[in-house]
């Protein structure tokens, strides 16, 4: 009996060993960046030595999980690891991204942009010196000086709720909405853009009072 009683201690843990191997690839597809499909529009060519993938003439990534879809005239990737574009285009639940260089770091589920780069979103559109984009909590933030044309803001730095497309100005800001304009104490401040609907159009409302929810959601970058 005792030797009955291992052997199906040794079936039932080569059973579970099974389930997780089989359970492994949707683990992995769970995470933001994990199911990337690459297609390049010419040749590319691989270094065995240092594992890089080049895309002289660049290609699309298309992220099967978070829908975020990239568009560039070059690129580089490690598989499993990093892409670096240039010259890109991004669409995501954050809007439509153009930037000089995009980087996606696949293990930690980020996106950073650098180098003329603008975002239109909704009823927001922006420029700013620096992006990152957290896919898990969906949540962007741009480094400063940072300008808006749609509402008309400025400020040191801007994060944004992909989610509900709320905006958080931080530091030293100005915001006008052709009627109030409203600025930030000397030493900076914050204000929240408030996105929402009026007769069908998407347009923002500001208040000076930060709801405790939005920073709330924004708690990682503020801290």
């Amino acid at each position: 009996m005792p030797a009955l009683r291992r052997l199906s201690d040794v079936r039932l843990l080569a059973s579970v060993l099974l389930l997780l191997v089989a359970a492994g690839p949707a683990w992995a597809a769970a995470a933001p960046f994990a199911a990337l499909t690459i297609t390049p529009n010419g040749p590319q060519s691989y270094d065995i030595t240092t594992g890089v993938t080049t895309l002289p003439k660049g290609g699309t990534v298309i992220d099967q999980d978070t829908g975020v879809t990239l568009h560039a005239t070059s690129m580089r990737y490690v598989e499993g690891k990093s892409i670096e574009a240039k010259d890109a285009s991004v669409s995501g639940s954050f809007g439509q991204l153009t930037a000089s260089t995009i980087q996606i770091d696949i293990p930690a589920g980020t996106l950073t942009a650098s180098g003329d780069l603008k975002l239109t979103r909704d009823a927001l559109a922006l420029q700013a010196a620096s992006l990152r984009y957290d896919a898990a909590r969906e949540v962007v933030d741009f480094g400063g000086p940072v300008t808006g044309s749609a509402p008309d803001f400025q400020s040191d730095r801007v994060l944004l709720d992909a989610k509900s497309g709320d905006v958080l100005l931080v530091g030293h800001y100005r915001f006008s909405d052709g009627v109030l304009t409203l600025t930030s104490p000397p030493d900076g401040g914050r204000l929240e853009l408030h996105l929402h609907q009026v007769d069908g159009k998407p347009v923002y409302d500001a208040a000076t009072e930060v709801s405790p929810a939005l920073l709330a959601r924004f708690a990682p970058e503020l801290h």
